[in-house]
């Protein structure tokens, strides 16, 4: 049975998202408290404030368009879609590293954190694996065929 490029890349992303972000999640729940004291407030989704979105735009904005760029030019190196987008994804985490420190910075509930820095690497993975399919195939059919 054929197993299609987006199964064989999703446990790559979740694996990334996973490492960029368990650095930070262990941190906070090693967090010791005092009996009688009161958990942190973090700042839920309907208290974040519209520049806070703005600000997390800019970086899911800027970490797509690292994405594209960076696999169109590993594009002329390497002949595996999956390896491209892999490369890219690499290349460009600092992104979603900065990302998760500026709404750490923000304190943005950590649940909500990670989600949302999930949800921005599974439709920039997805959408860039689409598009470097789609070039890739479309520079293939532009190649003159072989000589027999």
């Amino acid at each position: 049975m054929k197993q299609s490029i987006y199964n064989k890349m999703m446990p790559v992303g979740v694996l990334f998202v996973f490492l960029v972000l368990s650095g930070t999640s262990r941190a906070e729940g090693n967090d010791v408290q005092s009996p009688g004291t009161e958990s942190p407030h973090y700042l839920a989704p309907e208290e974040i404030t519209r520049e806070d979105y703005d600000m997390m735009s800019d970086y899911a904005s800027r970490y797509a368009a690292c994405l594209d760029q960076t696999s169109m030019e590993q594009m002329n190196i390497q002949a595996d879609a999956r390896h491209v987008v892999d490369y890219a994804m690499k290349q460009c985490a600092v992104e979603l590293e900065e990302l998760d420190r500026k709404m750490t910075e923000k304190n943005i509930d950590p649940t909500y954190r990670q989600g949302f820095i999930g949800k921005v690497n599974h439709q920039a993975v997805n959408n860039t694996l689409r598009n470097v399919m789609m070039a890739m195939a479309a520079r293939q059919s532009q190649s003159p065929a072989p000589a027999q």
